[in-house]
């Protein structure tokens, strides 16, 4: 036991040196707890939490759940007043309550490494009071277990986490809402809370390696993967490793994509911990895995183990030197020169998948990362050729230049994630949302940062010269951008959502100096997809190689892409207007003619009364396939119309599929993401096209009565952020791996800040943008609403603040003044008035 406390020492005392970077110091403590034999069945009973309260486990009563509320994110602690002897205690941590009773709960995560516990189980090995505090961050959860494993008792004082992100009460923030609609207000409030959970500053989230003059110390998780080795193939790999704890992992033959490839543990004869689980990692053992890691992930299935006996004793605290071969039979492991398996190919070439990984499991790179709950050192890598003479890479592994070549260096960046606990991916077409969030609540320095990303990311030579990274790591490097094309560029709209956030960007602020910084980067962009994707024979979008579009389910020449194209093309104008690019502003709005012409032509179905899905797919049609032609005014009022119409054929229980390519089921997802855009293009008919109230209501009203508030007011499942997605009885959209805590699925909140507040930007003239205060009455008057009042973020610092209420007999009082900011105009329509400015 004395080895495993050693794990628990090791992760008190690495943390004190990364408290330094954590920006907000104030611990998430729980609101509530329950004690006894297991959690509950259902989040009930729970007594208040009150920090310094004494938390007995006993053997009888060995389990202790806590509810921290809401979503919180950080470096799990706890401190142990006093313990009976040797204790050991299981950590569990979850967003939805059911996860708590899983034996992973909602995990793992083992897709990419994510700058934090890869697992949502860790076990501590205790033998005096004190605090102890994990050296792995949780990246979001609402819900945690404690489990007394031993035959002892334990008494827990003041546990929390400590942030990794600051995550303010909404009505502190910037933006705020308030209206008479409780469900709206906490419909309101998820993306607010989603934004600041899964937006990171700078340094915030700490490296998972600790580099040593031994060597990295690697903790379980998922490996991190050498950027250096990814053209590399038939290679031997060879590196030394003293367990700390359990066993030691690492990968060879890994892609680009998430390192998707052979994996390898192996074990030590012990001690081991109480709850390790044999079966999967039974002693002294070789355990060969393909894919993603040795055990399924959710939804990423994985190849079944395989099991090699080790013929002498691996102990901890001890150097091995181990060799991996590579060939085009298999994988050849030898420890300290002794052979220990050779491991045949031909068994996991069912899982050889070249979405995910490489087209031979021969090729690819290699890296390291223990499985759960073990830890090892790792120093002195070297890789030669498959001849056994050319070296082709080494490594000693203690400097920490390592770091961002195998993905894990801490976060440089401002940038905003995904979701708060998972895949924490830059993903730039997620954004599209989470920047209108972010105007509408926190401001607009992470919308200025992730816009000066992604053009400090852009590849300027090469085959992907032009493009910006779709997906990306924080713990990457600017130097190995051009290593992972093009796995990391691969969703074809993503590009164009990045346009999208750049115009949306403008539109705020007009930013005109940031946009001159940016434009030869904006310019190239632009040209690049032009020159890639639009078909010189349909006029339309499409990829000669294939590749997919995520708004089109794949395929070309589709609806949705294309007129996407347009919306941001229409966003980039004004902007190369204010900086005299007159070349781009004809080049730009030709082409917004003609694509729109096109789609027209070609696109339109007066049979199906929408937008066909795409050329060679005339018989269907997609939420977005009406939603972006209408967002760009491709659409005419009739045709606006009859597509929102037609959408009474995607109505599945609770809200809309994406296509009827889709069929029902009690597992079709139901997105947030995709509604979200079509809630917005419901405003913009109305107040844009002059569709009828009558025709855009009823959408709105189930999209903002039913579907969203099932986020809210399921207490088993709500962290107080919007959802990944939805199934349609309402429970999270892919099982237990949900993400619960995703911004893509916030809409709402700008949308109700925009259109129900009223506080929004709309084109004056010439490309210009003005501040209005024009609530859509019609919508407001038919979910019941009879006030509202709110703020709205200024770029220039300060705020807007609205207020409306509808009065008896009809009369409207609406009023808008402006905070802490100067020459800033409202234009105050209909019945609403600007009262007057508070510089």
């Amino acid at each position: 036991m004395i080895a495993a406390l050693a794990v628990t020492i090791l992760a008190t005392q690495a943390l004190a040196s990364q408290d330094d970077n954590q920006h907000n110091t104030r611990p998430y403590q729980p609101t509530a707890f329950h004690i006894g034999p297991t959690s509950p069945e259902a989040p009930s009973n729970f007594n208040a939490y009150r920090v310094g309260s004494s938390l007995r486990l006993t053997p009888s009563s060995p389990v202790l759940t806590l509810d921290y509320g809401a979503e919180v994110a950080g470096f799990p602690y706890f401190t142990v007043q006093s313990l009976t002897g040797p204790t050991q205690v299981e950590l569990k941590y979850s967003e939805p309550y059911d996860g708590l009773q899983l034996p992973y709960s909602d995990g793992p995560f083992l897709f990419v490494n994510g700058l934090m516990n890869s697992f949502r189980t860790e076990t501590f090995n205790l033998t005096a009071p004190g605090r102890v505090q994990s050296s792995l961050a949780q990246g979001g959860q609402r819900w945690q277990t404690i489990k007394l494993l031993t035959n002892s008792s334990i008494i827990l004082t003041d546990v929390g986490f400590v942030p990794t992100v600051d995550i303010e009460p909404t009505v502190h923030l910037p933006g705020a809402l308030s209206t008479s609609s409780q469900d709206l207000n906490k419909v309101w409030d998820l993306g607010a809370r989603s934004v600041q959970a899964a937006c990171v500053e700078p340094y915030s989230q700490p490296s998972t390696w600790d580099i040593t003059i031994e060597g990295a110390l690697i903790r379980g998780q998922y490996p991190g993967t050498s950027a250096k080795g990814l053209s590399f193939g038939n290679y031997s790999l060879t590196f030394f490793t003293k367990i700390v704890q359990g066993g030691t992992g690492w990968r060879v033959a890994a892609s680009a994509n998430a390192g998707y490839g052979a994996y390898f543990v192996l074990t030590t004869s012990g001690p081991h911990l109480a709850n390790t689980n044999s079966t999967l990692l039974p002693s002294n053992t070789l355990i060969a895995g393909f894919g993603f890691s040795i055990i399924d992930q959710a939804i990423l299935a994985s190849a079944p183990p395989q099991y090699y006996k080790v013929p002498f004793e691996i102990s901890q605290d001890r150097w091995y030197r181990i060799t991996t071969t590579i060939s085009a039979a298999g994988y050849n492991i030898s420890v300290n020169g002794t052979q220990i398996a050779f491991v045949d190919l031909q068994s996991f070439e069912d899982y050889i998948n070249a979405g995910w990984g490489n087209p031979q499991a021969t090729d690819g790179t290699w890296g390291f990362g223990p499985f759960q709950d073990q830890a090892a050192y790792f120093r002195d890598v070297v890789v030669t050729a498959s001849d056994g003479k050319a070296q082709l890479y080494s490594d000693p592994l203690t400097n920490e230049h390592v770091l961002a070549e195998y993905r894990v260096a801490t976060n440089s960046d401002q940038v905003c994630l995904d979701g708060a606990k998972r895949d924490r991916l830059i993903w730039i077409g997620d954004f599209a949302h989470t920047a209108r969030m972010l105007a509408a609540t926190t401001g607009y320095e992470y919308i200025r940062s992730m816009i000066e990303y992604e053009f400090r990311w852009q590849l300027t030579s090469g085959p992907g010269a032009g493009l910006v990274p779709m997906q990306e790591a924080m713990g990457d490097a600017f130097q190995f951008r051009s290593e992972y094309y093009p796995s990391q560029y691969g969703e074809n709209d993503y590009e164009i959502f990045f346009l999208l956030i750049v115009g949306d960007y403008f539109a705020l602020t007009e930013d005109t100096p940031f946009m001159r910084e940016h434009w030869t980067g904006l310019k190239i962009l632009v040209e690049t997809l032009i020159e890639r994707f639009l078909d010189p024979a349909s006029g339309l979008l499409a990829d000669p190689n294939g590749v997919l579009w995520f708004t089109a389910q794949g395929a070309q020449n589709a609806t949705a892409p294309t007129a996407l194209f347009v919306v941001a093309l229409q966003e980039l104008i004004p902007i190369a207007r204010a900086l005299r690019e007159y070349a781009s502003v004809k080049t730009w709005s030709d082409l917004v003619d003609s694509i729109s012409t096109k789609i027209n032509q070609k696109l339109w179905s007066d049979d199906l009364g929408t937008y066909i899905f795409a050329l060679d797919d005339p018989g269907n049609y997609s939420l977005l396939s009406a939603a972006f032609p209408i967002r760009a005014g491709i659409a005419n009022t009739s045709q606006a119309t009859r597509s929102i119409q037609s959408l009474s054929n995607l109505f599945l229980n609770i809200g809309y599929k994406d296509s009827t390519r889709i069929g029902n089921s009690n597992t079709t997802q139901l997105s947030p993401n995709v509604q979200g855009f079509l809630l917005e293009s419901l405003f913009v008919a109305h107040t844009n096209l002059n569709v009828s109230a009558d025709v855009i209501t009823p959408v709105i009203k189930n999209l903002l009565e039913v579907y969203w508030p099932h986020m809210v007011n399921q207490n088993e499942y709500s962290t107080g952020c919007p959802w990944e997605y939805m199934y349609p009885d309402g429970s999270p959209g892919i099982g237990i791996f949900t993400s619960l805590c995703h911004p893509w699925g916030g809409a709402p909140t700008y949308i109700l800040s925009n259109y129900f507040l009223g506080i929004r930007r709309e084109s004056k003239d010439l490309g210009s943008y003005e501040w209005v205060l024009d609530p859509v009455w019609e919508v407001v008057k038919s979910l019941g609403v009879k006030q509202a009042s709110g703020r709205m973020p200024l770029p220039e610092g300060g705020w807007i603040e609205a207020r409306w209420s509808l009065q008896p007999r009809g009369r409207t009082q609406c009023e808008a003044f402006v905070h802490g900011a100067r020459n800033v105009h409202v234009n105050a329509k209909g019945p609403c008035r600007m009262v007057r400015n508070w510089s």
